[in-house]
């Protein structure tokens, strides 16, 4: 009776100590969760995403507007532009790998439960019809080497396992962020095609039937569009909305949504919150954008898009365009669409990839400058089935992935894959003997490069940076360059760079070029 009672015990104490070992692991990734959302927080409190400089009217310090109705950034320093250093990304957060570990005192509380378990179920083994083993010299040698084996294999088993495939799953802490919290939407306000001016509405506006709507003034709720089979035209002329909860914009049904900027004018969007309408502009529909005033867009969402569609088609056709984001600056998600620039200026700093497709991109014409993330695993432009580049002046940069654009593009197109990144606000400029091509500064640092000008044509090119240009630096791109030579680029003990045909790739992706 009283071995049985002692077998209860040690059967107890194992019970007590997987139960122990699990609520460790528990605790530690609740713990890593909770450090997760006070690093967003955090973040997001020291820079919303949002230009820093704000005018009296809470509006965004805006890029200098020159002559030609083009746009500088607005004014960089050293370590911050749009209120965000390369290291504040709320996304990415924590980047130190090591954050997503157990910490020593979760080790060591886990090796207390692993020797108690071990103690305990190796006695009750040993002592099966041996009642006295404990009293043989050799056996209890053989207890203790036992215990010692056992119980450093669970320690750093459960620890390993617990790094690896709880703690550390990048993209079960992604999922897990991803639940989008619900959004109500209030469509009891239908509007009539007119001029609106949204200082006056208290509620979301819903637009229900075809028409030209044309909004004004400063609003803190959403634009709803839901009017099945019908084409939508809504002109933006000097609005400021800022939903903290969801999009600005959101389309749920029609058969076209054209967003035209009026000539002259500067639309602010900005949202917040993180719900399914995942983009500042959102919409489940075809998007197409015109005009030639201007439209700033802050994606503050959590995961959250500048402008995104799911599964529709997103086209520009004119228009100035300054986009953060908290994920993709443009993305055509779901089974993906298209997404076409034929004309606009784009000036993208995105913390995921710059530009997104499901399915595919073409850039016909424009003036692209487009930033992917700077902390990994993004890209300038990112498409599942290619894209082709037949016109305009484009420059991508990326962390690390860079994919090549289509043979089947009509106009030269140089991609480089650097041997280490370029540090953030670095002069990079192209030259063709002492032509300057192109040249431009980013904000955060990169590691790849496109670049796409209908200047660009057959023969040796270098790349340099540092020196000094005397331009205008207008979305990141210098205008009227006029170039001192810094340093050459080396790219695998190659320092020129000769263009042979319409594709023309140097360097290698480590994660491989499309």
């Amino acid at each position: 009776m009283k071995e049985n009672l002692k077998k209860i015990i040690l059967f107890l104490i194992m019970l007590v100590s997987l139960i122990g070992i699990i609520f460790t692991i528990t605790s530690a990734k609740e713990e890593l969760k909770t450090n997760h959302a006070l690093e967003e927080m955090e973040a997001k409190q020291t820079n919303d995403m949002t230009p820093p400089d704000m005018n009296a009217n809470n509006e965004m310090a805006q890029p200098n507007m020159n002559p030609d109705n083009t746009m500088t950034p607005p004014d960089m320093k050293p370590d911050d532009e749009m209120g965000m250093k390369p290291s504040d990304n709320p996304n990415n957060a924590p980047t130190n790998e090591n954050q997503n570990q157990l910490t020593t005192n979760h080790k060591m509380i886990i090796g207390i439960f692993s020797s108690l378990f071990s103690l305990s179920l190796m006695y009750v083994v040993m002592s099966i019809n041996k009642k006295d083993f404990y009293k043989n010299k050799d056996k209890l040698t053989i207890y203790i080497l036992s215990n010692i084996i056992l119980i450093s294999y669970m320690t750093i088993g459960i620890t390993w396992v617990t790094n690896q495939k709880i703690l550390n799953n990048n993209q079960m802490i992604k999922e897990e962020s991803d639940d989008k919290e619900e959004v109500v939407l209030d469509e009891s306000n239908p509007i009539n095609s007119d001029i609106i001016n949204l200082a006056n509405q208290k509620t979301d506006v819903t637009i229900t039937s075809s028409g030209t709507y044309t909004f004004q003034g400063n609003f803190s709720n959403s634009i709803i569009v839901d009017a099945e089979g019908e084409d939508v035209k809504i002109v933006l002329d000097g609005v400021s909305i800022t939903n903290e909860n969801t999009a600005a914009i959101i389309g749920l049904k029609a058969k076209k949504i054209t967003i035209t900027l009026k000539e002259g004018t500067t639309n602010t969007l900005t949202d917040g919150g993180n719900s399914k309408y995942d983009g500042c502009i959102y919409s489940e529909t075809e998007l197409v954008f015109d005009g030639t005033g201007k439209l700033i867009v802050n994606g503050n969402q959590k995961e959250g898009e500048g402008i995104a569609t799911e599964a529709m088609n997103m086209t520009f056709n004119g228009g100035t365009y300054l986009i953060t984001s908290n994920d993709d600056g443009l993305n055509a998600g779901g089974d993906g669409a298209t997404i076409t620039i034929n004309n606009g200026t784009f000036y993208i700093n995105a913390s995921g990839d710059g530009i997104d497709s499901n399915k595919d991109a073409i850039i016909n014409g424009g003036t692209i400058f487009v930033m992917g993330s700077d902390t990994g695993g993004n890209a300038g432009i990112d498409t599942d089935q290619g894209y082709v580049i037949n016109g305009g002046t484009v420059v991508a940069l990326g962390s690390d992935m860079l994919e090549t654009p289509k043979e089947s593009s009509s106009q030269k197109i140089m991609t480089f894959t650097l041997n280490t990144s370029i540090t953030q606000n670095t002069l990079v400029t192209l030259m063709k003997e002492e032509k300057a091509i192109i040249s431009f500064e980013a904000p955060k640092s990169f590691k790849t490069i496109i670049i796409s000008t209908k200047t660009l044509e057959n023969g040796e090119y270098e790349l340099y940076t540092g020196g000094s240009n005397l331009g205008t630096l207008e979305n990141g791109i210098y205008q009227n360059s006029n170039y001192v030579k810094g340093e050459k680029v080396v790219i695998n003990n190659e320092d020129t760079f000769k263009i042979n045909g319409i594709i023309n790739s140097f360097g290698n992706n480590a994660y491989g070029q499309r």
